[in-house]
């Protein structure tokens, strides 16, 4: 077979070949799968599979039933994919001791391609190619198609991957706005960061990345508007002040003149946020006692 599967998770799961669906109707084949997938070219013990699709609270044949549902997922890609069963099992769903593994060296598989990618952009960004960095980030991101696995129950294990996926998501998301913020581009970040705070309401850096843009943008009362809905929202669902740099943020979006407020911004608060250096000139504040 010279044509590649196409596997992915981030969004609705699939495994196809072009136009043909070998994904798993059945829920539980499902979850096995999309376990398999996520932790591919790694192996996932039975143990993992029999916590995953009933907790604490296995049947006693639950060995025999994990087989008999892994043998449906080969047989279903056999059919689909145009394989035999035997190259299924031996080049993509893979036994071992104890435990499965997917094989994805012979599939394109999106989650793969997307924490190749995102190193990728940080390996750039950490040698100052910015641009490139978020030309990476931005590929990467292109590749989520909606929520990890969103028409897929999830047990616990798959609940900890799905975790760990979004938490991966949100840390190259940040990194890819502070690259763009970097390269001066504050106008093109508002709209991506109006998206991200809406969803991260109490994230406070990304409401903080949202305040400079705004600002830096010509659009101090929009800044501002944002620093008192995150200030609102915070005593109200944890009762807690925003913290001090965002607070000290705040002050010097709101004193500042318009002559000064770039130069004190940067002088501030761009090192610490995205990691750039203002020239010297313009003192940085110290934290209040």
């Amino acid at each position: 077979m010279t044509q590649q599967i196409y596997a992915r998770v981030l969004g609705p799961l699939t495994l196809a070949l072009q136009n043909r669906n070998a994904t798993p109707t059945a829920q539980k084949q499902r979850q096995l799968l999309a376990l398999l997938l996520v932790r591919h070219s790694t192996v996932v013990p039975v143990s993992a599979m029999i916590e995953e699709l009933w907790n604490e609270d296995p049947p006693r044949s639950a060995v025999t039933v994990v087989q008999t549902y892994v043998l449906g997922i080969r047989k279903r890609m056999a059919e689909f994919l145009d394989v035999e069963h035997g190259e299924v099992a031996d080049r993509y769903l893979r036994t071992w001791s104890k435990g499965y593994l997917f094989d994805a060296r012979d599939c394109v598989l999106d989650v793969r391609d997307y924490q190749v990618m995102a190193e990728a952009a940080r390996c750039a960004a950490s040698v100052g190619d910015d641009r490139r960095a978020v030309e990476l980030y931005t590929a990467s991101e292109a590749l989520w198609t909606g929520p990890p696995l969103l028409d897929v129950e999830a047990g616990s294990p798959l609940t900890a991957e799905l975790t760990h996926l979004e938490q991966l998501r949100l840390v190259n998301q940040e990194r890819r706005i502070e690259a763009l913020l970097r390269l001066g581009g504050h106008r093109e970040a508002c709209p991506d960061l109006a998206r991200l705070t809406a969803e991260q309401p109490l994230h406070e850096r990304m409401q903080a990345y949202y305040m400079y843009a705004l600002c830096r943008s010509g659009q101090r009362y929009r800044a501002l508007e944002v620093y008192h809905n995150l200030a609102e929202l915070m005593q109200l669902e944890l009762g807690l002040d925003p913290c001090w740099r965002i607070r000290q943020l705040h002050l010097d979006i709101l004193n500042a003149s318009d002559e000064s407020v770039a130069d004190i911004l940067e002088a501030r608060h761009a090192g610490y946020l995205i990691g750039w250096n203002a020239p010297s000139g313009i003192g940085s504040f110290a934290r209040p006692a």
